[in-house]
């Protein structure tokens, strides 16, 4: 017997077959929309195929796996296959490729992974939305229900989550026609382009010429971070340097606009006048522009914005200004070591946290849970040994390449490519000999050994040399590496060549 509620297919049995099936034949279509989108080398980008996918298909199988996710592994691997398929389409791997280093690869969570994150999630917001899921729980535990559904249950009341159910009425500041609030983000303009190496150099000539007219008795550094697990954050002003530890859980990003909170708490001890709090956080500087918040956005967002409210109105004027971090700032790097003194051992500045404060500890444990599998399994070494750790970031995070140049990166990365030595390992080709007779055809033998190619392959190391690049470095410890100089000139080379990875 089955029977269909808010979208998900119930069964008698419980083995959830028939949901299964029914998410396979929806998602059925639209891979077949990523297959029309992209080719061999040309199509949408890899980035755009994987946006996609998360989008259109992957919403549609983590919709309701809080119920499914305990289902036989011979159901959840068929909707792995989907994830595996439609990755293989985006990086424009091999068949052969292990599904593993496609996730590596790709910056996704294995869909087991993601399904429990999504669980915990739900668990940690009905404490306070929903207590009466939790209270049903409960009822299980007590009569010793051990099924494979109550295991993410039992890792949650393991976690000791006790999250505040604080409510407070949202001000828009931004919104109030007398607000003194100045958001400048002036220097990232001014600073791109900048060469890595020149950045410590020519960063703070720029910031002297820019701030200098301002007293230094109003402007506050601020900063966050996060050592050892324990998260803090400084405060330095020439009349006074702080730095506090935060409770757990808590982020940089909670860090950074304690921080701001914290320095409006000073400002709001002096004389009315304009101050500046200098921050290196983006992302608390583009929350405050955001719209209104919700009840649920992050505590001192919510108080940083009701206490400029309160400055407004007693005539002070705020500006608070972003400044690049690790560039040599004075200011700036006397905030940061502060915040470290204050992850490590600083006075623990109280707050209330948020049933979301406690997302971030779910995604880290399911990133861990990642990570072990990825360092214990039995393939994907070599991918491995270039990537050894995960990210939920794509390895082509922020180039600016083809998607050629991702699809042949792509398969040198694991070791997977359309030459005869690869060939030979997986059943296609009968011999893994190059054509010219002189060493294995892989990717080492084509770019730096074959003699079929001496005319191209000299142009390829005067291009390097021109460059202070030494040619003949092995192509594994150019891709650990991930030169793009060299990347570059290789994946040229075998365009030139008319090699096909």
């Amino acid at each position: 017997m089955t029977f269909k509620y808010l979208g998900i297919w119930f069964d008698s049995k419980g083995t959830w077959e028939g949901h299964i099936r029914y998410l396979i034949k929806k998602c059925q279509q639209r891979i077949n929309f990523l297959r029309t989108i992209t080719g061999s080398w040309w199509g949408a980008h890899p980035s755009d195929v994987i946006r996609l996918y998360q989008t259109t298909i992957l919403l549609v199988m983590e919709y309701g796996c809080f119920c499914f996710r305990s289902a036989a592994n011979t159901h959840i691997i068929k909707l792995e296959r989907i994830q595996y398929r439609c990755l293989r389409i985006a990086l424009g791997s091999m068949q052969s490729t292990h599904t593993m280093s496609l996730e590596v690869l790709a910056g996704v969570l294995p869909l087991k992974d993601r399904f429990w994150d999504h669980s915990s999630r739900l668990l940690i917001r009905c404490e306070v939305m929903n207590p009466l899921v939790i209270e049903n729980f409960e009822r299980l535990v007590e009569l010793q229900s051990q099924t494979r559904f109550m295991t993410v249950y039992f890792n949650h009341i393991s976690q000791e989550i006790t999250p505040s159910s604080y409510v407070l009425t949202c001000v828009n500041i931004l919104d109030t026609p007398d607000s003194t609030l100045f958001l400048n983000t002036s220097m990232q303009e001014e600073i791109r382009g900048i060469p890595e190496h020149l950045r410590s150099l020519e960063i703070p000539k720029i910031f002297i010429s820019k701030y200098q007219h301002i007293d230094c008795h109003k402007m506050f550094y601020t900063d966050g971070s996060r050592i050892n697990e324990a998260t803090g954050f400084g405060i330095f002003n020439s009349n006074t340097s702080i730095s506090f530890k935060l409770a757990e859980p808590a982020s940089v990003y909670t860090a950074e606009l304690a921080a701001v909170h914290y320095s409006l708490e000073i400002i709001d001890t002096l004389l009315p006048s304009h101050y500046f709090i200098l921050t290196d956080s983006l992302s608390t500087i583009k929350a405050l522009r955001s719209l209104p918040l919700d009840n649920h956005a992050p505590f001192f967002l919510k108080k940083i914005r009701e206490y400029l409210t309160k400055l407004t109105n007693k005539s002070y004027q705020i500006t608070l200004l972003w400044i690049p971090a690790h560039c040599s700032i004075p200011g700036n790097e006397r905030a940061d070591n502060l915040a470290k003194i204050g992850a490590l051992d600083g006075d623990i500045y109280e707050r209330p946290v948020a049933f979301n404060g406690f997302y971030s500890a779910s995604r880290q444990r399911t990133l861990t849970s990642w990570q072990t599998s990825w360092d214990n399994g039995d393939l994907g070494r070599w991918l491995h040994s270039i990537i050894p750790k995960v990210s939920t970031k794509a390895w082509f995070k922020g180039l600016d390449v083809s998607r050629n140049f991702i699809r042949v990166m792509s398969r040198l990365l694991p070791n997977h490519y359309t030459l005869n030595a690869h060939l030979r390992r997986i059943g296609i080709a009968e011999d893994n000999q190059c054509a010219c007779g002189k060493g294995y055809e892989d990717i080492e033998h084509i770019v730096w050994s074959c003699t079929e190619y001496r005319e191209s392959r000299s142009q390829l190391i005067d291009f390097l040399r021109a460059r202070r690049k030494p040619p003949y470095v092995p192509v594994r410890d150019i891709l650990v590496l991930r030169d793009l100089t060299y990347m570059g000139h290789i994946y040229h080379f075998l365009k030139t060549i008319n090699i096909q990875i």
